[in-house]
């Protein structure tokens, strides 16, 4: 009976060390993930929550076909912000699974609604943007308000529907114990047989890279061979006033263009990684390489998960509406040091306007771009000041008034 205690006692004090190695926000690659993943957090939750806010408050964006699909994506950003990325930063903190088992089971189903939803809403963009160019006239047709809203809800139908076995076969597995204590629970994938699991992580990579991919790939070389050769359709399609009219058009639909082929590359680009390491590791590696896949395996789902917060960022560049909308919260100063005393206002970046303004009040210097501040040098060379003794320090101030206007207009 002694000799049972003692042993009892050493399995206890064994559980309990081992339940303490398994807190790992100390070890220094955890703690640059943990690090990187409150900045993408926020990015994310901000980012997101003001391109909905602009498509709430202002009634002109609603009107835009390509601004229904970047709503949807934003919805699916913020899914993942506010449920993924939290749960992942908690795996970090602790290895074992301590959420329940619903969370278990709806956080890589929800991962892999995002990435489906994404990828074919990323694919119907495509293709709106081939019609509108390729064939306005059916555009007209199949690229209306409510056929964009069925696009948009088959999306999401179809993306739960393919990540169904991801509810089925994840599940809780207890850390066997036969001390009368709590035990560790895990929350893993636990399929009939690992052929199964391989068929179906393949069948995911061709539904949603491979297929997917080809098909954005050859709609946006149509669509770049008819911006860069202006063909007959399209010179057609746009010459309803004037060759000037034609000539904003074209300016207009290359941007739109070029913002969504960088979204498109940014997504698979992020999540590629991802996809090739999950493959990876079920294959039969030896135990070295098995220990680094493993090792690079919480980098990728880290680069895959930033995407959420790269989308708001390209738009604040490339998205005319989401640009302004978020210049008029956000507002930008540069203030000057002149022999260690602090001038407010005499050098002053006007967000809204995007123009630098400096003392003396007659120089004013009109910019094409917004924070082409290589052209400030080329500005200050005209106006009278000696700039030699002036320091610059970029400062940006929120400025809700804007978001309180559009907020009384609405309501």
């Amino acid at each position: 009976m002694e000799n049972f205690t003692d042993t009892d006692e050493e399995l206890l004090r064994f559980f309990e060390e081992y339940k303490n190695s398994l807190y790992t926000y100390d070890h220094p690659e955890k703690i640059a993930l943990i690090s990187m993943y409150v900045i993408i957090f926020v990015l994310a939750l901000v980012g997101n929550s003001l391109i909905l806010l602009m498509v709430c408050l202002k009634r002109s964006t609603r009107k835009n076909i390509t601004n229904f699909f970047l709503v949807n994506l934003a919805v699916a950003d913020l899914l993942v912000t506010l449920v993924c990325i939290p749960l992942t930063v908690g795996r970090h903190v602790y290895t074992p699974w301590m959420y329940g088992e619903f969370l278990c089971k709806a956080m890589d189903f929800v991962q892999g609604v995002y990435v489906e939803g994404s990828v074919l809403t990323i694919v119907c963009m495509s293709a709106e943007r081939y019609l509108a160019i390729r064939h306005p006239i059916k555009a007209r047709v199949f690229c209306n308000a409510s056929k964009v809203k069925q696009a948009v809800v088959v999306t999401w139908v179809t993306s739960i529907i393919v990540m169904c076995p991801l509810v089925m076969y994840k599940r809780l597995k207890d850390l066997p114990s036969e001390l009368d204590i709590t035990s560790i629970q895990y929350c893993i994938e636990t399929w009939p047989s690992k052929q199964d699991q391989m068929i179906y992580n393949i069948f995911l990579l061709f539904i949603i890279y491979i297929i997917p991919g080809l098909v954005v790939m050859v709609l946006y070389s149509l669509i770049g061979f008819s911006l860069c050769r202006k063909d007959d359709r399209l010179q057609r399609s746009n010459s309803i006033v004037n060759g000037q009219y034609d000539d904003i058009v074209m300016v207009n639909r290359r941007r739109l263009a070029r913002l969504l082929i960088i979204l498109s590359v940014l997504f698979a680009l992020s999540w590629m990684p991802y996809f090739l390491l999950s493959l990876f590791l079920y294959l039969d590696l030896s135990v070295e390489s098995q220990q680094i896949m493993n090792q690079i395996y919480p980098f990728a789902l880290l680069l895959g998960h930033s995407n959420c917060a790269q989308n708001p960022i390209l738009y604040s560049f490339m998205h005319k509406g989401f640009h302004k909308f978020t210049s008029q919260i956000f507002r930008c100063r540069c203030d000057k040091v002149n022999e260690g005393r602090l001038v407010s206002n005499i050098c002053k970046i006007s967000a809204i306007s995007n123009s630098f303004y400096i003392s003396p009040p007659q120089s004013h210097c009109k910019l094409k771009t917004k924070w082409e501040f290589r052209n400030f040098y080329k500005c200050i060379q005209h106006s009278d000041i000696n700039v030699s003794a002036y320091s610059c320090h970029l400062k940006c101030d929120l400025n809700p008034l804007p978001l309180f206007k559009y907020i009384a207009k609405r309501f």
